[in-house]
This record gives structure tokens, C-alpha cells and sequence, in this order.
């Protein structure tokens, strides 16, 4: 008897030390500074020519980018270097409100069209620490000053809201992160850290966004926002 015991505990060892150990802390960070600045950043929105899928690495992470549409239409990142805040038109759309990165110089604008599927995905599953969001031109203009798509700038009932999930094995994870990007005319201008930890362990992160301003074709607000030092604590 004593020996059948023996005998599953070891097997039960042995069935655990097969298993992958997800539950670990990323301590990498994806600064960005290493990637390639994207050719739409420095001016142009129309810069890119060409449909084309990329990955644009940093740290352990993977970030998509769909250009589609001759090069007149692209989602999900793009990276850039620009300190100008100013905004005439969508073409400065690659631009924090901030006036540049946290830190160093290179950052991600999002935009996040809500149906290709663009997400970032981890080298190595792991609980990512959190990151760092802020406004880009594009939707803080729209938002704070109004425009013909939008409306009227933002009033006390209005808001934009960063929905953040995960998934692991191709499954969502129970918990999704909520940030504001603008609540009522209270609109993000600076980096903000944002929380991950609540996700667990993922092997991609994925956004969704709402807001009051939403039309026939969804969100009128321009849904895009910008990413640095991802996985920072």
C-alpha cells in the first residue's frame, strides 16, 4: 500500500514538472527604442504605399500593424519619434499630446479600427506589469475642441474608454484592464501607467474601445492613443 502511494506521488511530481509555468513576472520592457521608426511617422499619413502585415518587436513583445487600402489605411502600430504636438488633420495622427515618448525617444501610436484583429503578442507568456498610455493628437483635438465627424467638443457626460484584455492558449482570460482616456472634459495629456497585473498570465494583449460619441459605423471619437515602456512597472 505504503508503495502504490509512493508510486502516484511521484507520478504526480513528475506530471507537474511537465507542465509549462506560466505564472511568471515579465521583466522586460518594451521601450521601443531598438525598432525601426515607421515610415508614416515623420509627416505623412499617406506615406505608406504599400498593403503589407508586420511585427514590429520590442522587449518580449510582438506588436502587429495592417496596412491595407493602398497605404491609405493602416491599424494597430505604428512607431514614431515626433515631439510636435500640433494637429491640422488625420495626417497628424502620429503624434503624442504629450510632446514625444515617456522615455527615450521612440513611442507606439495605436489605432484600433475594432475589427483586424491587430494585438500584441509575448515572446513568453508572462503577467505583464503594465504600461504606459496617453492621448494622441488626433482624438485629443477631436475631443477637446470638436470636429465634423465627432461633434461638438466633449461635455460632462461624454467619455472614452480603453478596454484591455488577454488571452493565453487562444482563450480570453476572465478580467479585462478599463482606462480613460477622456471622462467628461477631463482628457488625458500626459503618460498615465496603467495597471496589467489583474490580466494573469497571457501570451497577448488586445484592445477594444467605447465611448458616448458612437454613430452608424461605431465610434465617431477617432480611436486611437499611444503605448510606451510596456511591461514597466
Amino acid at each position: 500500500m505504503k508503495k502504490s502511494i509512493l508510486f502516484v506521488a511521484a507520478l504526480a511530481m513528475t506530471f507537474a514538472a511537465c507542465q509549462p509555468n506560466y505564472d511568471v513576472e515579465d521583466k522586460t520592457v518594451a521601450t521601443f527604442e531598438e525598432a525601426a521608426i515607421s515610415p508614416a511617422a515623420p509627416q505623412s499619413y499617406l506615406a505608406f504605399t504599400t498593403d503589407t502585415t508586420a511585427l514590429l518587436a520590442s522587449g518580449n513583445y510582438e506588436l502587429s500593424q495592417t496596412v491595407a487600402y493602398g497605404g491609405t489605411y493602416v491599424t494597430g502600430a505604428v512607431v514614431t519619434n515626433i515631439t510636435d504636438t500640433t494637429f491640422k488633420d488625420y495626417k497628424d495622427a502620429y503624434k503624442s499630446i504629450a510632446g514625444g515618448a515617456k522615455g527615450g525617444k521612440n513611442y507606439v501610436v495605436w489605432y484600433e479600427d475594432g475589427f483586424s484583429g491587430n494585438a500584441i503578442k509575448l515572446k513568453t507568456p508572462a503577467v505583464v506589469q503594465g504600461m504606459y498610455v496617453c492621448n494622441n493628437t488626433y482624438a485629443y483635438n477631436s475631443m477637446k475642441y470638436g470636429d465634423a465627424i465627432a461633434g461638438d467638443p466633449f461635455g460632462d457626460d461624454d467619455y472614452l474608454l480603453l478596454h484591455i484584455g488577454g488571452s493565453l492558449d487562444g482563450k480570453v482570460v476572465d478580467t479585462e484592464v478599463e482606462f480613460y482616456l477622456a471622462k467628461g472634459k477631463n482628457i488625458v495629456t500626459e503618460w498615465t501607467y496603467v495597471d496589467l497585473k489583474q490580466l494573469g498570465t497571457v501570451d497577448a494583449i488586445f484592445f477594444t474601445m467605447t465611448g458616448s460619441r458612437t454613430g452608424d459605423w461605431g465610434l465617431n471619437t477617432p480611436t486611437y492613443f499611444c503605448i510606451d515602456n510596456l511591461g514597466a512597472k
